[in-house]
């Protein structure tokens, strides 16, 4: 599962993007792999890193949607599937994305109303954000990124702050909330005092 700023805001900064697409496909998993855009995932213009607001309305590169289509990799905007009738898997639209290309998402209510609540329910949703609500909703997991642990010391000491979980795992309710700092970076490619990291999450029986 990749919550998440799979891009960084322009599809030609992929370096031979076939041959990354065809790699990424190779990956091996019983139930294939899945992923939501984060606020990244849109072409925009930036500058040493960073992207400015602007009252353009942004329109989607549909080269990322073809990349993710040659990848394998299932996207998932505001949908839900039932896996192997077994477990549900969700993922949502990020709130920064949608506000630019002036989209709608689902409440957690919305997005998740009349599943079985038998079965388990996992979210992935690219900013750790309405944690309580997706709890209430009945949501078991819920998988994010977006803060990068604040990559850069003291960083994350202020991410920290900002979230209510901005990295690692946290209880809130009955749900669990996993936050990764990603593998990528943001603005300054360096990282000082965080870890990249990819999570593996061992549920024992």
């Amino acid at each position: 599962m990749i919550a998440g700023d799979i891009f960084d805001n322009e599809y030609d900064a992929i370096y031979e993007p076939d041959r990354v697409a065809d790699l990424l496909a190779g990956l091996k998993s019983r139930y294939g792999t899945y992923a939501c855009y984060g606020n990244h995932d849109l072409d925009e213009k930036i500058l040493a890193g960073f992207t400015f607001e602007t009252k353009e309305e942004r329109i989607a590169d549909r080269r990322f949607g073809e990349f993710l289509d040659r990848a394998k990799i299932h996207l998932l905007e505001d949908d839900v599937v039932c896996i192997d009738d077994a477990f549900y898997l969700a993922g949502r639209k990020d709130p920064d994305r949608i506000r630019k290309t002036q989209e709608t998402r689902d409440t957690p209510s919305e997005l998740l109303t009349g599943l079985d609540q038998s079965l388990p329910v996992f979210v992935i949703d690219h900013q750790p954000s309405e944690l309580t609500e997706l709890a209430e909703a009945g949501a078991d997991l819920d998988l994010g990124g977006h803060t990068h642990d604040g990559q850069l010391f003291p960083g994350n000491i202020l991410t920290g702050l900002m979230w209510e979980n901005a990295c690692g795992m946290k209880k809130v309710g009955d749900m669990y909330s996993i936050v990764t700092s990603g593998v990528g970076l943001w603005g300054p490619p360096m990282r000082i005092g965080t870890k990249a990291e990819v999570v593996i999450i061992d549920y024992g029986k």
